[in-house]
């Protein structure tokens, strides 16, 4: 097989068919289609036993989470490039074959990314792309993020470097990262892939459900990437670099907790904030906590 792709599942059988029929449905025919059920409770396990294609694989274990599903995928792979598919997402048909293309070229072992489309309530944007030629790579892919439709990696470069399961949140950044310091990285300016939301009001849901859990995941993985691996990023990250990432993150998600009025979230994000690194900045964002939650400076684009 040329591809693996991996497609993680939890109680998605509502869903997972158009991931699966987008699968079936690739220009390159050259595949297998590992899903990874971590733990459904519902009917997914016969939704994919209807699909009667011998590419397809279905492994269920005992809830993990995602990044242990993921690594799972990757344990039970044949090939020689995997690639990750969400189990509400979708593949372009094209997405496989322009992929292929690149690999003809070159098969030199890296990390490969298309462009992905959103889907938000039936309306489409583009994803930014990664500059490739950026003269830092590695701030371009945490600062545009991206997103794990898009992701094509060769299976020697994921035989040493998994998804941490200690993070249910940034996780999937902290393992590109990782892998652009150590092997090459290519954009492929074409969009392939569709990350879609399916329910309306997704957006702000996920805004609202911006745990303080969530918030100390997403530090705490940035300050184990700067502090467990200073090694893979000597002359292309330096401390300062990381330092500057943690603050402009609680800088957001004060900005997310503010926009949602959770007062509690939001001053707490604050003091960990100032903590972190004091600012003018932050000193003018403490009176728009309270304004926020009187509905004083809340923007459209959040409503």
């Amino acid at each position: 097989m040329k591809f693996s792709i991996i497609i993680p599942t939890f109680n998605r059988s509502h869903l997972i068919s158009i991931a699966i029929k987008s699968v079936l449905d690739q220009t390159f025919s050259d595949w297998e289609l590992i899903i990874v059920d971590d733990g459904s409770t519902d009917n997914t396990k016969e939704i994919v036993s209807g699909f009667k294609d011998e590419r397809i694989k279905y492994i269920y274990q005992k809830n993990s989470e995602r990044s242990a599903a993921r690594n799972r995928g990757i344990e039970h792979a044949n090939s020689g490039w995997i690639c990750f598919l969400d189990s509400d997402d979708k593949y372009l048909p094209d997405h496989l074959e322009t992929l292929n293309n690149e690999l003809c070229i070159d098969s030199l072992p890296r990390l490969i990314v298309t462009g992905t489309l959103i889907q938000v309530n039936g309306q489409l944007k583009k994803n930014p792309l990664i500059n490739s030629e950026s003269h830092n790579v590695l701030m371009e892919i945490w600062t545009k993020f991206i997103l794990m439709n898009s992701v094509c990696v060769h299976f020697s470069i994921l035989q040493n470097n998994h998804f941490d399961i200690r993070y249910k949140y940034w996780e999937d950044t902290h393992l590109w990262l990782r892998i652009a310091a150590q092997f090459p990285f290519q954009q492929i300016e074409k969009y392939t892939t569709c990350q879609i939301s399916n329910e309306e009001g997704t957006v702000n849901q996920s805004r609202n459900n911006l745990t303080l859990d969530i918030v100390n995941q997403a530090i705490n993985s940035i300050k184990d990437l700067r502090d467990n691996y200073e090694n893979i990023f000597i002359d292309k990250l330096k401390k300062t670099d990381f330092n500057n990432h943690i603050d402009s993150k609680y800088r957001n998600f004060l900005y997310i907790n503010r926009q949602c009025k959770n007062v509690y979230r939001s001053f707490v994000i604050w003091l960990l904030a100032m903590f972190n690194k004091p600012s003018w900045y932050l000193v003018t964002e403490l009176p728009k906590i309270f304004m926020n939650k009187l509905g004083i400076g809340i923007s459209k684009n959040d409503n």
